[in-house]
């Protein structure tokens, strides 16, 4: 049965998926008052019904110019997550690369009360459809042998590999990890997609990733001494784009896999509509 390495690659592309996120809904906030002059002059002429007054220009900045605040390493956990639950929707891709192969995932994702919710598709080394809502998960492809139908997968068990991808899915776990880095350096500013940026280097422990995400201990040998992510936040405390080379030891010795991902996140606030695929269209056997 070829789930196992399905669910190995599409797991990577969850786990990267919930590094960053992009550009705030409030960047469609336009005023809708009338905007006050700055000063008036006591004797200046009082404007007649007909001849109403000329409005004092003002200039509203636009959030793609604005200069990015510096996060410390206490302020970046609790400052990009209440941007990202403002935002509640958003558009994603990744691309991750493997071994001499690449897979991209597009898609769009939700905040609800039941977690994180998305659907996506990707292409390269292993196509594939994806939907989660709640506590289940529906993949698509002809990999699974399932004849055109989706697989549903419970997530629900935490001990489970599925379950573990459940909780990669979860942007506020992953970035649990980060609520204490062991290093969080400003590069510089940069723009991306045309949008001014604080370009980040996260240095985090292993031992801290593998905690927030409730992973096995024994994990730790399939990671690198120190995980290191890249990440561009905007002035609204959004990341935008992020980059991740990691260096997996082989077990035995030998030589280390190398994985490469990096992504961009974009239309926050966009309308989102993830639903179930209909039953008749649903399986939870997966095919040999």
């Amino acid at each position: 049965m070829r789930v196992p390495s399905l669910a190995r690659r599409l797991g990577s592309a969850a786990l990267v998926l919930t590094l960053g996120v992009g550009l705030a809904a409030c960047s469609d906030d336009s005023g809708s008052g009338d905007t006050p002059s700055s000063a008036t002059d006591e004797g200046s002429e009082s404007a007649s019904p007909e001849e109403p007054a000329e409005e004092a220009e003002t200039e509203t900045e636009d959030p793609a110019e604005a200069s990015p605040a510096e996060l410390t390493a206490d302020d970046f956990y609790p400052s990009v997550m209440d941007a990202m639950r403002e935002a509640e929707t958003f558009a994603f891709e990744t691309t991750t690369g493997t071994a001499g192969q690449t897979q991209t995932m597009t898609g769009e994702a939700r905040f609800s009360d039941a977690g994180i919710e998305m659907q996506a598709s990707s292409t390269g080394a292993q196509a594939m459809e994806m939907i989660l809502l709640g506590k289940a998960m529906y993949m698509k492809s002809p990999e699974l042998g399932t004849g055109g139908k989706w697989l549903k997968i419970d997530l629900s068990d935490p001990n489970s590999l599925f379950g573990m991808i459940g909780k990669a899915t979860d942007p506020e776990v992953m970035f649990k990890a980060m609520e204490a880095p062991k290093k969080l350096e400003l590069v510089g500013s940069e723009e991306v997609d045309g949008v001014e940026t604080n370009h980040y280097r996260i240095t985090l422990d292993p031992s801290q990733y593998l905690d927030a995400m409730e992973f096995p201990a024994a994990m730790a040998d399939m990671l690198p001494e120190e995980m290191v992510t890249e990440m561009w936040v905007d002035a609204d405390n959004l990341p935008r784009r992020f980059a991740q080379t990691l260096e997996v030891p082989a077990v035995g010795g030998g030589q280390p896999t190398t994985s490469t991902t990096e992504g961009t996140y974009s239309d926050f606030g966009l309308d989102v509509e993830i639903e179930e695929p209909p039953a008749g269209q649903v399986t939870e056997q997966p095919g040999m």
